[in-house]
């Protein structure tokens, strides 16, 4: 579901495989892309683990399972998944585009666990499935499966791509005569050609910015957009870190916060080893980014300036397994496509080099 089919209906040019190896923190995706980390980790040892982090809703400290992600609990570290649909689209290509759309938000709990992530509640899903047929009465659309044979052109967001690509798949299974196109260039990217008019549907893993509404407001932009999962964000240390279990949100502000005075690991607590703190995050292109910020330092944007900062998370990972007294945060999916376990003990990224040869 990129640029070209194949004749035999299966993906050509850009393949699935090839862009979902770029999507960043896609779950069991990621692993495309992390042949390098995992051949050198397996030379190294190097082992990471999650930090369990303080609950804005008990209090509490949680690791970012899918259990405490689902119920809630993880919060605020657990930020929802979107796609925003264009009402032109829908009033230019209203079979296809319709059809797909309503099989998407009817099966959105497979296709988020699909592509590494993980479900909303079933009453997210209903009060989408309802919005949408509202939105397809208002427009005067009724959808006719049986004459589903256009394309459908998704941009936005490297992390929900996997999503939107799982219902591609799905569609395509379906309905033959459509083409799912998904081209993952980012949300804020995604969000530029979606308020062009450029795109059909906009994954997004963060809501659209007051600008960026703007902007389709002024090119006549109509849409409406849909909660389809949850992505949990991970703060992960080096597996030999056994002085910090768990972090509360006043210190991960105080770490991350913009001109943190916070170098040292025993800046934080006089009981930790007075050693460098090493940081890695990822990069300001990134709707990760964006929502990190937000919810631990108040604004988007905001962060110190003097940490390693990527557009993947896959180098995020392996800096921190390179390091005794690194600290960094990401998508929990690329931490469990590595095969480790939030909650558990270290997880030895060698070993998995090790499995993944034998695969």
């Amino acid at each position: 579901m990129t640029d070209k089919q194949s004749e035999n209906g299966r993906i050509g040019g850009r393949s699935r495989r090839t862009f979902l190896a770029g999507a960043g923190a896609a779950g069991l995706a990621s692993l495309a892309g992390c042949t390098a980390f995992l051949e050198s980790a397996a030379e190294t040892d190097a082992t990471i683990s999650t930090v369990a982090v303080e609950s804005d809703e008990d209090g509490e400290y949680y690791h970012p399972t899918q259990d405490n992600i689902e119920s809630g609990v993880y919060s605020p570290l657990t930020r929802p998944l979107f796609i925003y649909v264009n009402h032109a689209s829908l009033e230019e290509k209203p079979n296809t585009l319709g059809t797909y759309v309503r099989h998407y938000l009817e099966n959105q709990h497979d296709f988020a666990r699909d592509g590494g992530y993980y479900a909303a509640t079933d009453g997210v899903r209903d009060e989408n499935q309802e919005e949408f047929e509202a939105v397809l009465k208002e427009l005067g659309i009724e959808p006719d499966e049986n004459a589903v044979d256009d394309d459908v052109d998704c941009s936005g967001s490297n992390t929900v791509a996997p999503v939107t690509d799982a219902a591609g798949e799905s569609f395509e299974g379906e309905y033959p005569d459509a083409n799912v196109y998904v081209d993952p260039e980012g949300t804020g990217a995604g969000f530029e050609a979606f308020a062009e008019g450029d795109s059909d549907v906009q994954s997004a893993s963060r809501e659209i910015l007051d600008e960026e509404a703007e902007i389709a407001e002024e090119n006549g932009v109509e849409y409406s957009h849909y909660e389809i999962g949850w992505d949990g964000l991970s703060v992960v240390k080096h597996g030999e870190n056994d002085w910090m279990d768990e972090i509360s949100l006043d210190d991960l502000h105080a770490v991350w916060r913009y001109e943190s005075d916070i170098t040292r690991w025993s800046d934080i607590d006089d009981d930790y080893p007075d050693e460098e703190i090493e940081l890695w995050g990822r990069d300001s292109d990134s709707g990760t980014f964006d929502y990190y910020t937000r919810e631990i330092n108040g604004e988007i944007g905001s962060i110190r300036t003097d940490y390693s900062a990527h557009t993947h998370t896959d180098s995020i990972m392996e800096g921190v397994a390179d390091n005794q007294y690194a600290l960094g945060w990401g998508g929990v999916g690329y931490f469990q496509a590595l095969g480790g376990t939030p909650g558990e003990d270290e997880f030895d990224v060698g070993e998995a080099g090790d499995d993944e040869d034998d695969e």
